[in-house]
């Protein structure tokens, strides 16, 4: 049977389009929500617009935040990737039952997210914060033995976090090329079907028409139609392989066979054997991914932007507790597609393709199996293109807020800065596209589930900073410094080392299956917390030095109180902590033939299983163990053409205060020229803190324009 055939290719060539043309309208709406305050009725239903003062908010913050379903379906569509469709599928066709690893990993990162999600809401919507850096910065600014401090931690984390951005934009769209070229039978560029390089360069243009014109509501507006369809897809993919292809009964004849044995002896040992305790494809290697995953995914910026943006925290907490139960949908069904792909595609050539091969198959049987087939294509360009925009706007916003403004123009007007962004965001599309199609020429295209691998190397080494920065009131920069670099040279040493068996092969794991980012993680660890624990014990060790430009200082008690937040709660987390841990088979006979449960091997079934209880449990702990946090809004850092409120709604009038009215306290924007080491707060009562100066003593309202005094170089207060 051939896999392509170009007369049963017009759903296809029907269905992308019209999806390309929804993500268009959605963007234009989306630019009308930014840009108007006023009301349209279309079809006996109004829309409102949701302008805010600040023109950054709205391009890159989503105005006054995204809501509840918008946010489930943007973390959900953000979070399943090119990797979830082809990176899953293939390595459930080459390696059998390990391929379950993504299920525990994705639901244990969730749980991870419990760590930082109710602090980092609520300090997003006080502070106006977009980026980790924008946290660590101020965070880590005092007290700091030199302003150096932050700013080092700052630029190192910008340089971690930019790892994941290029090595998603690579595989989403390599993943769009390789999986419409599978489908349709085409080649580089045609061949009887989509070419690779066309779709990934109408991909490209597509989401550029996105990303300019509505800014990160039009990728969350397009992330709900993204994960709609994808959810649906995945759900009728289950039937589809249960009753054209024989489903997972059918797998389980095939891969306990003489015939298969004899075929595929590394295959037959996947599929019927405990994980070896040791090595490649290991129950060391299977603990590894998950802890690696739970930790560094939790920095990926684009899923880190999410915890900022959210409208409300009910919406925060429902949204985080529901995302547990889709990598059972999505994530399965790409399982379930590949291991079919065993026996389907047993008499074919290897192909780097299986999803798409898969689907080839589908539309071939007839009975409506090409619709459905296409169906299933759509959804996975939707799971590629969702998590490329998202890519693409955490990228933008780094540059602008990490390194634009506080380092090249403090005050450039709004305009400028959302130019900036769509000029950043331009770039960091040319090169994606450029090093996919590197990816797609070479004569082994890039292997996904490498790259994942490989982009959790750096975000790792920023868990520390934030993690145990949003609790521990007495730890400081400096050693939180001096972990990061140290966790990186470790990491870097091993990786590029004899020690990395797998370095041939773009990975990073040792003998014994273990990750080298982990093992750096560990000195990261170790050296932030005994640094910590000594300079909090002995402050004087080391003397603060002034503080930084543009900083504000940040007191975890007491913005949050001293008690520990209900979410980090110890005992919670040694229960949470060893349902992971009974996750990994370590307590089977590893290395030896299993038994089966149903129609899966009884390890993998059974780590699945308790998965399910991991997946319940966090889902109770985020709905039950919650606490919301109301913090004062906070005045931004840097030029502001309009009001100082924030998030303030558009209006035509202008806010004056009321004569005789109190003149309120408020942080200096823009820090005058005057003796360094003091933050420069302006003051209209005649009180001034001791030992800080006070250079504007005139009276300034919430509404007023600050003028823009001279301010000094960077790094001095």
């Amino acid at each position: 049977m051939s896999i392509s055939n170009e007369a049963a290719n017009t759903a296809i060539y029907a269905i992308i389009p019209i999806y390309g043309v929804f993500l268009v309208c959605i963007s234009a709406f989306s630019y009308w929500k930014n840009s108007s305050s006023g009301v349209i009725n279309c079809l006996g239903i109004s829309f409102r617009g949701d302008r805010v003062k600040d023109l950054t908010q709205s391009f890159l913050g989503a105005g006054s935040g995204v809501g509840g379903v918008t946010l489930f379906f943007t973390m959900a569509a953000s979070l399943f990737s090119g990797y979830s469709i082809s990176g899953i599928a293939n390595e459930a066709y080459t390696f059998g039952f390990s391929a379950i690893r993504w299920i525990p990993a994705g639901v244990a990162l969730y749980a991870a997210f419990m760590v930082m999600a109710p602090r980092m809401h609520a300090l997003g919507k006080s502070r106006g914060y977009l980026t980790l850096g924008e946290l660590i910065y101020d965070r880590f600014s005092e007290p700091a033995c030199s302003p150096i401090i932050p700013h080092a931690l700052r630029l190192v984390s910008l340089f971690c976090l930019q790892l994941p951005v290029f090595c998603y934009l690579i595989t989403q769209f390599s993943s769009v090329a390789i999986e419409l070229a599978g489908y349709t039978g085409g080649s580089d560029w045609g061949g009887g079907g989509i070419g690779r390089y066309p779709a990934i360069i109408v991909a490209s243009c597509v989401l550029l028409v996105c990303g300019l014109l509505g800014g990160l509501r039009a990728v969350a507006y397009n992330d709900v139609l993204q994960g709609f369809i994808l959810l649906v897809g995945s759900l009728v993919f289950f039937v589809i392989q249960q009753e054209d292809l024989g489903g997972m009964s059918g797998v389980k004849e095939y891969v306990t066979s003489a015939a298969f044995k004899k075929a595929n002896p590394f295959g037959y040992k996947q599929f019927n054997f405990v994980p070896a305790a040791e090595g490649s494809w290991s129950t060391s290697s299977y603990a590894s991914f998950i802890l690696k995953v739970m930790t560094a995914a939790t920095m990926y910026p684009h899923l880190a932007m999410r915890l900022y943006v959210a409208r409300d925290s009910r919406s925060m907490k429902i949204g985080l507790a529901g995302m547990n139960f889709t990598f059972f949908i999505v994530q399965f069904s790409s399982m379930v597609t590949g291991w079919v792909a065993v026996k389907a595609l047993a008499d074919m050539p290897k192909t780097y393709s299986t999803f798409g091969s898969i689907a080839a198959i589908v539309r071939n049987k007839g009975s409506g199996g090409e619709f459905a087939s296409a169906l299933l294509v759509t959804s996975a360009v939707c799971a590629m293109l969702s998590t490329a925009d998202s890519a693409l706007i955490a990228f933008s916003t780094m540059w602008l807020r990490d390194f634009y403004l506080p380092y090249i123009k403090p005050t450039a007007s709004q305009f400028s800065q959302v130019v900036f962004t769509k000029v950043m965001g331009v770039f960091g599309l040319a090169l994606g596209v450029f090093l996919a199609c590197m990816s797609v020429q070479s004569e082994k295209p890039w292997n996904l589930s490498n790259l994942f691998s490989l982009q959790t190397v750096t975000p790792i080494h920023v868990v520390p900073a934030v993690w145990l920065g949003l609790h521990w009131k007495g730890l400081r920069g400096e050693p939180v410094l001096l972990g990061m670099l140290v966790g990186l040279g470790v990491t870097f040493g091993f990786t590029f080392s004899s020690l990395n068996v797998k370095l041939s092969a773009g990975l990073e794991e040792l003998k014994s299956g273990w990750s080298p980012s982990l093992v750096g993680l560990c000195f990261n660890i170790i050296i932030t917390v005994g640094g910590g624990l000594l300079l909090e014990k002995y402050p004087n060790l080391i003397k603060t030095g002034q503080l930084a430009q543009f900083a504000r200082p940040m007191d975890i008690h007491k913005l949050f109180g001293e008690k520990l937040d209900p979410l980090i709660n110890p005992v919670m987390w040694l229960c949470l902590s060893i349902i992971i841990t009974f996750i990994v088979p370590f307590y089977r006979d590893m290395g030896a033939p299993d038994s089966f449960v149903g129609s899966m091997a009884t390890w993998a079934f059974t780590s699945l299983m308790i998965t399910a209880l991991l997946t319940l449990a966090t889902a109770f702990c985020y709905i039950y163990f919650w606490k919301d946090y109301e913090l004062p809004k906070e005045p931004r850092l840097y030029h502001f053409d309009g009001d100082d409120s924030q998030y303030g709604k558009d209006t035509s009038q202008e806010a004056q205060p009321d004569e005789g009215a109190m003149p309120q306290f408020m942080m200096q924007v823009y820090p005058p020229t005057t003796a360094p080491g003091f933050a420069q707060p302006m003051y209209t009562l005649g009180m001034t803190p001791v030992g800080s100066p006070v250079v504007n003593m005139q009276p300034v309202y919430p509404s007023a324009m600050t003028p823009t005094p001279t301010y000094p170089a960077v790094g001095n207060a």
